[in-house]
């Protein structure tokens, strides 16, 4: 037999505000306080007996009198939907918010004031941006943090080179940290004030590669309506940073090369000189004696480039950077997701050391990111990490079948990927999103279009 639920009474509504761990003050149209909770007294030090009928404007400061009443004034007449602010009173951190009660008529019936107390949340956040600066004072160059010997050469390059205009070629395997160092070396150098300007060759079409670098006149070729500057010009006395320039293709590489040696260019469709002052950083992840041995990369260019090599050595060469790091990234995605995740956990440490990292730094942050998001108090478990760091070995790889595309087997890698993190965030799917660095309403259609299990 279906009942209609009977409206709550005052006294359970009063009951209800008492409980609240939030400090709750209402003040009605005429600015008397008539409600004041246990948590708002403990909260801003007061009797709520003392305070009941006067002005709200009494439980502030003298010094604040005015901009109170400015602000009650605006939340009446509507002009300020509601107000927060952050204050500090008696070595304690609030957030004391402001919103405007209006009855159904929209009659304006009072002010809610609800005060958070945020100390510890707040002395969370300055403990993580102090423990990130305290591993870069001890293990760090220009951002990056390391205290192996493999890395001395690396920052020793850094530190000789920052003030120096000659092109550097980063070597080293994917996630290594090549983009940080060209970072590290263009903000230690006289053009810091200037732009940094990443080009990924990888990742733009031949088709589009040369206009994206040189730029192009209005009318060039279709659909270019106006003119556009080109990277080199946009980095015009800062530094280019070319990433994965092993895979620049032959005919952009020419260009590359008479931008390099006569410091001018044309856009295209162009037929003016145009000076650029630039700093060139480029890096691979290729052997590029090889590809010049193959004649894929072309050997005058090669040694343009090469003027001074920098080589990253892979993190399994590195194992005493890894706890460092792995501290580093705990405190940045602590402090990212607001969560109180101080520490990692004996068995979580050793498990990270055993690992080898064929994803270098990258995956390591990743998999500190992983452990923060699924860590339920202040550290970071073995069980919080990717099941392969229990074995020590990486996950092994799905191969395609040899007449599946490519478009198909990359398909098959994001599906995996995605069941993964379902299955380790316990199909939280606002989690899963946050793991895979997408937004939710990525994973939503994504999932609508994956192959069913």
């Amino acid at each position: 037999m279906h009942t209609e639920s009977k409206p709550l009474q005052l006294p359970v509504f009063r009951a209800i505000l008492a409980s609240m761990g939030e400090g709750i003050i209402f003040a009605d149209a005429d600015d008397r306080i008539r409600y004041i909770n246990a948590a708002a007294e403990e909260i801003r030090g007061i009797i709520a007996a003392n305070y009941l009928g006067r002005s709200i404007v009494s439980i502030h400061s003298p010094a604040s009198e005015k901009r109170i009443r400015r602000l009650i004034a605006g939340l009446k007449g509507g002009a300020i939907p509601f107000s927060t602010r952050v204050i500090h009173v008696r070595e304690k951190i609030f957030e004391n918010s402001y919103y405007p009660i209006r009855n159904e008529t929209g009659t304006y019936e009072g002010t809610l004031l609800i005060s958070r107390d945020i100390t510890e949340k707040e002395h969370l956040k300055e403990e993580n941006i102090s423990l990130r600066e305290q591993v870069r004072a001890d293990f760090s160059c220009g951002g990056m943090i390391g205290k192996s010997h493999a890395m001395e050469p690396v920052f020793h390059m850094i530190r000789a080179t920052a003030a120096l205009d000659s092109t550097i070629l980063i070597s080293g395997e994917s996630g290594t940290g090549k983009e940080l160092v060209a970072c590290a070396i263009h903000q230690m150098s006289p053009r810091h004030k200037n732009s940094f300007v990443k080009v990924n060759c990888a990742a733009l079409p031949e088709t589009l590669l040369e206009s994206e670098l040189f730029g192009h006149e209005r009318g060039a070729f279709t659909g270019a309506v106006r003119e556009r500057k080109g990277k080199f010009e946009q980095a015009h006395r800062g530094t280019i940073f070319l990433d994965e320039i092993g895979e620049m293709p032959l005919a952009a590489q020419a260009k590359l090369l008479r931008v390099i040696q006569g410091k001018t260019l044309e856009r295209i469709g162009g037929n003016r000189e145009i000076a650029v002052d630039v700093r060139i950083i480029a890096a691979t992840n290729k052997d590029l004696r090889r590809e010049v041995e193959r004649g894929t990369f072309r050997e005058d260019l090669f040694y343009r480039l090469n003027v001074i090599p920098v080589h990253l050595p892979p993190l399994r060469e590195r194992r005493e950077d890894i706890l460092p790091l792995a501290e580093h990234f705990l405190a940045v995605y602590a402090e990212r997701m607001c969560k109180p995740v101080r520490t990692i956990d004996p068995e979580a440490r050793k498990a990270l050391l055993n690992y080898d990292y064929p994803g270098n730094v990258r995956e390591l942050e990743n998999a500190l990111e992983r452990g923060v998001a699924l860590s339920l108090g202040e550290t970071v478990t073995l069980a919080d990490l990717a099941p392969y760091f229990m074995t020590g070995a990486p996950a092994a790889p799905t191969r395609p079948a040899p007449a599946a595309t490519l478009s198909r087997a990359v398909s098959d890698a994001e599906q995996e990927a995605i069941r993964e993190a379902l299955r380790a965030t316990g199909n939280r799917k606002g989690v899963a999103a946050q793991l895979l660095g997408i937004s939710r309403k990525t994973l939503w259609e994504k999932l609508k279009q994956m192959d069913p299990m």
